[in-house]
């Protein structure tokens, strides 16, 4: 087996050069699944508590039922092992993806999940914060839903992808994404805080946003070290209002916001923060 296209499937180690999956899987055709994407770094998996917590109460809500043993330590393991074998354990991204077994058409035949884990070499260490920061626009092609799903990462990512072309064919390095009220809600791939007068603040998830594990890790870090925050919803014109704007996932942990349209941004808060999640998340 090449080790390179190794990957997990239902808890065996399959070569994904193969076919794995057929054309009824419910994921392809009904976005039906939900997933997770982790940082692996040094042997260690990031915030699995949070990544699995979110995984475990978006399965519930689509009422996928979940193996027992598909515990936090069984999919840590799982995911140390599979990395480990392939040798990009020291600095990983690994995609954990849930979806109910195949059967039947909208009504399925079985609840049951099935899952992937597939995992991919990162050429970067820990959390670097660029530099140069990012440059974001507005993407206001469509309108990010407000519902019982907009808090996990589902199979349906249609409106990210649209919105990633966008980027792309705007020289962008992300877009900011709009609720149906206008108010600005998280970026392509990452949560948003912005600071205005030395307050932060981020979306709160009945906005829409995704409940992003680094946004959870973030705030709890803010909590316990007295940096006042509030969860309130962030207009267009609190864009051109903010000192500073930065945004957080799993994958990048913290980067700050150089521009959007004519107005540039400070660094700040950004830098305290990736400092802190350098020291803390990374073991040297």
């Amino acid at each position: 087996m090449d080790k390179k296209h190794l990957i997990i499937y239902n808890g065996e180690k399959i070569d994904a050069s193969k076919p794995v999956i057929t054309t009824e899987n419910r994921a392809f055709r009904y976005g039906d699944g939900l997933f997770e994407t982790i940082r692996v770094v040094d042997g260690s998996v990031h915030l699995i508590d949070i990544h699995y917590k979110r995984l475990m109460a978006g399965c519930e809500n689509l009422k996928f039922k979940v193996a027992k043993e598909y515990t936090e330590k069984y999919f840590n393991d799982l995911i140390i092992d599979l990395c480990s074998e392939k040798k990009i354990s020291d600095n990983a991204r690994v995609r954990l993806s849930f979806f109910r077994t195949e059967g039947g058409y909208y009504a399925p035949t079985s609840n049951k999940a099935e899952f992937i884990i597939e995992a991919e070499d990162m050429k970067v260490k820990g959390y670097p914060l660029k530099p140069e920061g990012l440059k974001v626009d507005l993407y206001t092609a469509l309108e990010k839903p407000t519902n019982l799903f907009s808090t996990y990462k589902t199979s349906n990512s249609l409106m990210y992808v649209l919105a990633s072309i966008y980027k792309k064919e705007h020289g962008l390095d992300d877009c900011f994404l709009m609720n149906s009220k206008s108010r600005i809600v998280e970026t392509i791939d990452s949560n948003i805080f912005i600071v205005k007068n030395g307050e932060i603040s981020t979306p709160p998830t009945t906005e829409g946003c995704i409940g992003g594990v680094m946004r959870e890790y973030i705030i709890s870090v803010m909590e316990n070290n007295g940096i006042r925050y509030t969860k309130t919803p962030i207009s267009i014109e609190d864009l051109f209002t903010a000192d500073e704007i930065f945004v957080t996932n799993a994958i990048i942990g913290v980067q700050f916001v150089k521009s959007y349209k004519t107005k540039e941004y400070q660094l700040g808060v950004a830098k305290i923060l990736s400092d802190h999640i350098n020291k803390e998340l990374i073991k040297k």
